[in-house]
């Protein structure tokens, strides 16, 4: 074991060049997820930890949509809250039920797993996962996707809840709050996925972390397609933070330039109402149609504040340059005049406007921006959070 750290830790991920796929880990590990509603972001990068370890880790989650995950990633999970399964409470299918009212009894959920028996715990957490107990001679990483905005950053979450979920919060806020400070002390090593996310645990938790962003399946995409210049294509869920609004009156002012809307959500109603003849608003596409769009646009637009932004990276796979905030995880993704072009905050429809016409206006090497997101790589992913379990493990 101790020749297979050394090489790991002797591994060197230079930048732009592909980085090896390390050797599994043999240690007996478990990952502690928060919950698994579908299959996004943060569960992907759980998905991409699996073949960290050998044998696989044992998953430990508050709540499962199972039918919603890949077939190993469900038969890794070896724990979840029967609470949450409740009827009333679980969630069909993508129907997202009523389970998140538990949020309050989350911690004590967490508090109580028996995690003995495992070299090595890592908590993938924007809730509670990171307040595992964990025995001394554990290994504990926490790879943070965000410390728990409704608590540290009501005032800037946009997805804050409505009815009874934000009553339930509101009432419990406070409790959560000095739980979750307390329970920040457990982890032996934090991981952000951004620097923004970094800064938030140093503020909040007086914490230092590692950043390693989270893993992208870059060879999904294609950067070899004929461009639509004139075509520019954004992504995201319907809903006010990721801006849609502000991106629709941004090119209301384009007659010139066309622009591709893909979502479904809450804002859908008003968003159609307000559509201009050359914006088009098409509901979820298949991941397929989703490549091909990417390849051929001639810009992508991502205005909304993120924790990191994997949709960035897709876009810049496809050798396509992003509109991006000058906020949050952009900021780690995409470099001014080189990835695309950053909006200062607030992003108002002329903001917009602007850097989506200095966009257009250029040329963009498209095999240069599918290195940039290279770096971003599974494979990279992986190879940074071996290094780091593994120096611990060694000392």
């Amino acid at each position: 074991m101790a020749e297979g750290l050394r090489r790991l830790l002797d591994e060197r991920t230079t930048e732009g060049a592909p980085a090896a796929e390390p050797a599994p880990l043999r240690v007996r590990a478990a990952i502690v997820h928060d919950w698994f509603q579908g299959f996004h972001g943060a569960e992907r990068t759980v998905w991409e930890m699996l073949p960290l370890f050998e044998p696989d880790p044992h998953v430990f989650t508050f709540h499962a949509a199972r039918e919603l995950l890949p077939p190993r990633l469900a038969a890794a999970i070896v724990r979840e809250s029967r609470l949450a399964r409740l009827p009333g409470l679980r969630q069909r299918g993508h129907n997202p039920g009523r389970w998140r009212w538990l949020l309050p009894y989350m911690p004590v959920f967490f508090e109580r797993l028996d995690l003995r028996g495992y070299e090595v715990v890592v908590s993938s957490s924007h809730a509670c996962a990171a307040g595992v107990r964990t025995p001394p001679e554990t290994f504990h990483l926490c790879y943070c996707h965000t410390p728990m905005r409704y608590v540290w950053l009501p005032e800037s979450d946009d997805r804050r809840q409505r009815g009874l979920t934000a009553l339930g919060l509101a009432l419990a806020g406070r409790a959560l709050r000095r739980w979750d400070l307390r329970a920040s002390r457990r982890p032996d090593l934090y991981v952000a996925n951004s620097r923004a996310v970094a800064e938030r645990i140093r503020r909040f938790y007086g914490r230092d972390a590692e950043v390693v962003p989270p893993p992208v399946a870059v060879e999904q995409f294609r950067a070899d397609r004929e461009r639509e210049r004139d075509h520019f294509v954004w992504v995201h869920r319907l809903v006010p933070y990721k801006r849609p609004l502000e991106v629709a009156e941004a090119f209301a002012g384009l007659p010139e330039l066309r622009l591709t809307m893909v979502g479904i959500g809450p804002l859908e109603r008003e968003l159609r109402k307000r559509l201009p003849p050359n914006v088009q608003l098409l509901g979820w596409l298949e991941r397929r149609e989703l490549v091909e769009l990417l390849a051929r646009a001639g810009g992508f637009v991502h205005v909304g504040e993120e924790d990191f932004g994997i949709s960035m990276v897709e876009a810049l796979a496809s050798g396509t340059p992003v509109v991006g905030l000058a906020r949050g995880g952009a900021l780690d993704i995409v470099r001014p005049g080189v990835d695309g072009v950053l909006v200062e905050p607030p992003a108002t429809a002329q903001r917009i406007r602007a850097a989506v016409v200095e966009v257009a206006s250029r040329h963009w090497d498209a095999a240069a921006l599918r290195r940039r997101a290279e770096e971003f790589s599974t494979a990279r992913f992986r190879a940074r959070l071996a290094a780091l379990i593994a120096r611990a493990l060694e000392r």
